[in-house]
């Protein structure tokens, strides 16, 4: 019996070992064939080969065998700023991530309908209609599909719909009305567009933003992407952003061809705003300068995230999406814990980590 559990353990870790590294190996490929397709398109310049040989040194000196330097062209290209601390997507994705968050925890919070639950002590966006794996809930009930049918047609407010496992790059993100019965998206009927989402999705009342968030473009809602880190000590933001849609786009995601551009502690845009394919601007599509622009109530919005994060220490780094309401108060939209997008933040506020990245580093490889 014991040799039985001695060669049971020893598979189980083997089983679990071959597993890790090819998570590791899968999510390395992926992220690296992203981005130097981005690199192709966008024609990205090399590094001059001292900017390759710091930024190799660095990593070297932190223990770390940086393979490539795909991002650090990519950052250099866009922000015309060199750094050797720049996180390569594929490291911080494949090797720090998985050392900080839970991913044996990540499917079981992946439902963006269970933010409800649980941060009840925060502002978001009024839930009309919710499906949860096939059951429909209004008010936290289960009702039928008809009555949620109906919930929603006698609703004169416009709304959205979309995923809440897998929205991610706004995929199937879509604002709409109801007259007669009938939407506005592809003129279905309430009951077609919710078999076309099948299961597992949300029918929220559209958020109506600031009149200043609105001048950046109205018709996306533009939101604020901030990444925390949970220490013992408290919640830290490591960087936060903008993200401003094309106009008549509903969706403001960067991959989409909206703007982001970097945000100062005290709320404050940064003089630059970037595309994904390259485009510097000094303004919005709307004429916005983003100099001189300030969030509206960014301290709270600071507030509502180190209350959030807490909430979920299984993972200790979170990408949050922020709106601002016409009240000029802050909505929570969702969290991400997977899928960072670290491009955003190094693009507009340089390297990742800032003044934790020796520890963070070093606390990745144990």
């Amino acid at each position: 019996m014991n040799v039985y559990n001695s060669l049971k353990r020893l598979l189980i870790t083997h089983v679990l070992n071959f597993k890790k590294r090819f998570m590791e190996f899968n999510l390395k490929m992926n992220t690296r064939k992203a981005i130097k397709e981005t690199n192709r398109k966008n024609n990205t310049a090399q590094l001059k080969p001292e900017e390759v040989q710091q930024a190799k040194a660095y990593f070297k000196s932190k223990g770390y065998n940086l393979q490539n330097t795909y991002w650090h062209s990519y950052y250099k290209s866009i922000s015309g700023e060199f750094y050797p601390n720049y996180i390569p997507e594929d490291i911080f994705s494949a090797i720090i991530s998985p050392k900080f968050n839970e991913m044996r925890q990540w499917p079981a919070l992946l439902d963006k309908n269970l933010s409800y639950a649980l941060f009840k002590e925060v502002n978001q966006p009024v839930k009309v209609v919710q499906n949860i794996n096939g059951f429909y809930y209004v008010d936290n009930e289960i009702v039928s599909e008809a009555i949620a049918v109906k919930v929603c047609n006698k609703h004169n407010k416009p709304f959205v719909i979309k995923p809440t496992i897998d929205s991610g790059n706004g995929i199937m993100v879509e604002s709409f009305r109801i007259k007669n019965n009938r939407t506005t998206y592809k003129n279905l009927e309430t009951i077609e567009l919710f078999r076309l989402y099948k299961k597992d999705f949300i029918v929220q009342e559209l958020v109506e933003q600031s009149s200043a968030m609105k001048e950046l473009n109205p018709s996306s809602l533009n939101t604020l992407r901030l990444m925390s880190y949970l220490k013992p000590d408290g919640v830290h933001i490591l960087s936060s952003v903008i993200r401003i849609g094309q106009p008549g786009h509903h969706t403001d995601n960067f991959s989409g061809g909206g703007i982001v551009c970097g945000i100062d502690p005290k709320g404050n845009l940064k003089h630059k705003g970037y595309s994904k394919n390259g485009n510097v601007y000094t303004e919005t599509h709307t004429h916005v300068s983003f100099k001189g622009f300030q969030i509206p109530n960014y301290s709270k919005v600071l507030d509502m995230v180190k209350t959030m994060h807490p909430k979920v220490p299984y993972f200790k780094f979170i990408s949050w999406d922020i709106g601002i309401n016409d009240n000029e108060f802050p909505v929570f939209i969702e969290y991400n814990t997977y899928y960072q997008d670290v491009d955003l933040h190094q693009i507009t506020n340089g390297p990742l980590f800032g003044e934790f990245t020796d520890e963070i580093l070093s606390l990745g490889l144990k």
